[in-house]
């Protein structure tokens, strides 16, 4: 049986944290799947709906251009994806049970990390913290926090 292990994935040096965590609890645990999920950021403006019903052309004009643009915002996390690939192969994980996921942001990154987990049949997410402070994490709420309290169905660790 596998576990299937999702890692939330951004430039912060806590989920760095979570890669490292990952390669030296899992790295020699036959049957791991790690999935590396990036969020990326929302649509520009430029991409919104603008109001009115489009035409065909206008609308598969649009989807190339979306498409492209998620095919830029991908091509900027490959650097650090494939660092975090290198990671846990190094540490003994298959490099074919180890995947990558882009997904534009759809709610928010919180909700859209648990979905994603949910979607794969991930038992565990690992996330690192990023230490916002106390003051501005009440204020604001953090993707950690809420991943925590929500997510259902699966365990979420937090690399400190």
């Amino acid at each position: 049986m596998s576990q299937k292990i999702m890692v939330a994935l951004d430039a912060s040096e806590g989920a760095w944290r979570a890669v490292e965590y990952v390669a030296q609890t899992f790295g020699k645990t036959p049957g791991v799947e790690v999935t590396l999920l990036h969020i990326l950021s929302g649509l520009p403006p430029a991409f919104w709906d603008d109001g009115h019903v489009l035409q065909d052309k206008e609308r598969e004009a649009r989807e190339r251009m979306i498409a492209q643009w998620q095919g830029e915002q991908e091509k900027n996390w490959l650097g650090l994806v494939d660092k975090a690939k290198d990671t846990l192969v190094a540490a003994g994980i298959p490099a074919g049970a180890v995947e990558a996921r882009f997904k534009p942001k759809y709610y928010d990154v919180a909700e859209d990390i648990i979905n994603e987990a949910v979607s794969a049949g991930c038992s565990t997410v690992i996330m690192g913290r990023r230490g916002l402070g106390k003051a501005k994490a009440l204020l604001l709420g953090s993707v950690t926090t809420k991943v925590v309290h929500n997510a259902k169905g699966c365990a979420v660790t937090i690399v400190e």
